[in-house]
């Protein structure tokens, strides 16, 4: 095997990083507006993270409620979402519920993602009005990530004494990326919620031998806030899956500490 070779299989399969959690979660609550690649609103959302305890140790909890036209659905919806990670010593989710309603309040679809860190395994289950449900068992690691609460965890990350992270990505498809998390400097993000001076991060898709393509992969970036607790204030990239439409979510308002 060729020297070029063995170094693009060692990118592949460097082990994932998990992100270290603080001694103590702070309480915060927003709301957010995403909007496609011409400007029009897609759909708003509410969003809270606190402290939360489970099994005896230290998690954090977050919960979503939002509206609008989202993927993959055709007509407008309604959803609520709540994600469980462990913040004992590192973030790893645990559980996520998320359910989905047409504009009368019937449930349409929901998708429930059951992470055993013991057996490295995380079950993933969808239900859906049209079409027949989906029930996947895929490999995870401890520095495995889920979109759910995925911003709020990201703010943790090392920013001051940065150095890259390998991690993992678990998607609705379902699937799970490896992925690295690089820091692509500052930037002065203007959102609804104000100006921002920003932390921009890209994460990168590593597909291994595949990588000299991956600028065909879809661009997935986010923007937190210089100043502590570096709280998140862009997103921009796919809007759930791979192949759904690219849209720049943005913070609308923000609180901490109540």
């Amino acid at each position: 095997m060729s020297a070029w070779l063995i170094l693009l299989f060692a990118l592949a399969v460097a082990d994932p990083e998990p992100i270290k959690a603080p001694a103590a979660i702070p309480r915060e609550k927003g709301s957010n507006v995403v909007t496609d690649k011409s400007g029009n609103v897609r759909w708003t959302a509410e969003w809270t993270m606190e402290p939360f305890r489970e099994q005896g140790q230290n998690a954090v909890r977050f919960t979503e409620t939002g509206s609008g036209r989202y993927a993959p659905f055709r007509q407008d919806v309604r959803w609520s979402a709540e994600a469980i990670w462990t913040a004992q010593d590192v973030f790893s989710p645990i559980r996520v519920e998320k359910k989905f309603m047409d504009a009368s309040g019937h449930t349409i679809q929901t998708e429930r993602k059951t992470i055993d860190q013991a057996k490295s395994v995380a079950l993933f289950e969808r239900t859906s009005a049209v079409g027949k449900p989906i029930s996947k068992s895929l490999q995870v690691t401890r520095a495995t990530l889920v979109g759910e609460g995925i911003a709020g965890i990201l703010q943790f990350l090392p920013f001051e004494q940065w150095h890259p992270f390998t991690s993992q990505l678990l998607s609705n498809e379902p699937a799970v990326y490896n992925v690295k998390i690089e820091l692509r400097g500052k930037e002065r993000i203007k959102t609804p919620a104000g100006v921002f001076e920003c932390y921009k991060i890209e994460l990168v898709p590593q597909l291994g031998l595949l990588n000299i393509v991956r600028s065909l992969a879809p661009k997935i970036y986010f923007w937190f806030s210089v100043s502590s607790p570096h709280v998140w204030v862009r997103y921009e990239g796919p809007e759930s899956t791979p192949g759904s439409p690219h849209v720049v979510m943005e913070l609308k308002s923000y609180e901490v500490g109540r």
